[in-house]
């Protein structure tokens, strides 16, 4: 490219001062220079090689630094896949059926659940207490005092103050209240009038509302003056006949790593919860991994192809054909998947032996057959291979130099950051060179055209004294 950037900036340098020649030429034959059009090409001829030059490192060094944030964020997407597989995550993943489907029980197991089976018998759920009211006249007034609502341990203290002791306003009061411990407040218009209905917002027997009406308060705002729609209860179940309460439909721990979650159909059933691995997942996962995998691979490949030129159409290279980062990466990683790892059987598995293999292209392909077959629960090539120090865990340290903050491809990002910010030091002073080059031709070339101007001048008043080739001279018609 630089040979062909000079030998154009030659061909030019050499039109530009044909040009010059030429104007200068005709000048002597009494026309004038075109100043700013000589001035032009010679500053062109200066100006435009290494010009060429600048800009063709700057094109190639965003190629480049593109080129380099291609593979960087492909090389980060197959990280995140690999994710899942971090101390053997993706292979400790079980799921909780329940026997009776739509009978109102479920479950998630967490990673440190175990495969098991156990009966659930639900006796009851657990219920939010709720009370409602006596009838109120619409706009009576109830008095002037203080209500203290209690719930779970909580009290909150309300004045009823004259100007604001409508039901309407207490129920606003009640919701508005900072130090609520947990109550939500409404009014029904009833046949009758109107009712405050009170409800707590959590489940359990421990959050049971109570309400005191103070000195000059309507008692009918006590809950003792209440009628009890819903009581504050717990759950009730017995889990392989061991009874378990809980104030709460959803149960936490009450079987390692087990979420139990009650709704009103299961009341007054029997069922069966299994434990087992989620082969599911797991494989979900593993495909994940393949697919970030050979994404990985189509862009690397992409940035590193090269097509022959052919009869119409020129060579095309990848912008990392022959770098160094593309170079060993294309070799470091392949070496990682397609290698061994020895099992905890003291078997060495690989890839293959699950239905994963590469290809010509170097991406990974599944036989989905084997593979399915692999991800049955006690697969030792499974847990060999994407446990946690199995071919992912390896593979991941083998991305994390060039993905990580400071990294290879950072750090390279960075020197051509640095050579983009040169080349527009440099492009600056070229313009400079440019308008100081432009100047200097002016002043020349303006002094010489005048200074051409004079002699032409000079030329004629001595034609007209002496006379020319066809004409006689003042002089010579003078001397007659």
């Amino acid at each position: 490219m630089a040979s062909t950037i000079t030998n154009t900036t030659t061909a030019s340098a050499n039109s530009a001062l044909s040009d010059a020649a030429q104007s200068i030429i005709s000048g002597a034959t009494n026309s004038a220079l075109d100043v700013n059009q000589l001035v032009k090409a010679l500053v062109n001829a200066k100006i435009a090689g290494p010009s060429a030059i600048l800009s063709a490192k700057q094109t190639a060094s965003n190629t480049t630094l593109s080129a380099l944030g291609t593979l960087k964020s492909a090389l980060a997407s197959l990280q995140t896949a690999l994710t899942p597989f971090k101390d053997g995550a993706a292979l400790q993943r079980f799921t909780a059926t329940a026997s009776e489907k739509d009978k109102g029980l479920s479950a998630v197991a967490g990673k440190n659940a175990v495969a098991s089976s156990f009966t659930v018998e639900v006796d009851r759920l657990a219920t939010a207490h709720k009370l409602t009211s006596d009838s109120f006249d619409t706009g009576e007034t109830l008095g002037e005092g203080t209500l203290d609502i209690s719930m779970g341990g909580k009290t909150m203290h309300l004045t009823i103050a004259a100007g604001s002791n409508k039901l309407t306003d207490v129920v606003a009061a009640i919701n508005r209240a900072k130090d609520n411990p947990g109550v939500t407040a409404s009014v029904v218009n009833g046949a009758d009038g109107q009712h405050l209905v009170l409800s707590a917002n959590k489940t359990g027997a421990a959050n049971a509302i109570d309400v005191q009406a103070g000195t000059g308060v309507d008692t009918r705002l006590a809950s003792s003056q209440m009628r009890e729609v819903e009581a504050a209860a717990d759950a009730e179940l017995r889990i392989d006949g061991t009874r378990v309460t809980s104030a709460s439909n959803t149960l936490e721990g009450v079987v390692s790593d087990i979420t139990i979650k009650l709704e009103s159909a299961s009341v007054g059933t029997k069922q069966t919860l299994t434990i087992t691995p989620d082969t599911e997942a797991t494989g979900t996962s593993i495909r994940e991994f393949v697919k970030a995998y050979n994404s990985y691979v189509d862009a690397l490949n992409g940035l590193t192809s090269y097509t022959a030129a052919t009869g119409s159409t020129s060579a095309q290279a990848g912008a990392l054909l022959g770098d160094s980062i593309a170079r060993t990466l294309a070799a470091s990683l392949p070496a990682v998947v397609s290698a061994g790892v020895k099992g905890s059987d003291g078997v060495t598995h690989s890839l293959g032996e699950i239905g994963i293999k590469l290809d010509k292209s170097g991406k990974l392909e599944i036989d989905d057959d084997t593979f399915k077959k692999a991800l049955q629960p006690g697969n030792t090539a499974i847990a060999a291979l994407f446990g946690s120090s199995g071919m992912t865990t390896k593979l991941n340290s083998a991305i994390t130099p060039y993905v990580q903050s400071s990294g290879i491809i950072e750090r390279r990002s960075t020197a051509i950051n640095k050579e983009l910010d040169d080349i527009k030091k440099q492009s600056s002073m070229l313009d400079v060179r440019s308008t100081q080059l432009t100047a200097k031709f002016n002043r020349q070339f303006t002094a010489l055209n005048n200074l051409m101007s004079i002699m032409n001048n000079n030329q004629q008043y001595l034609t007209q004294l002496f006379g020319g080739a066809n004409s006689a001279g003042a002089l010579a018609t003078n001397h007659k």
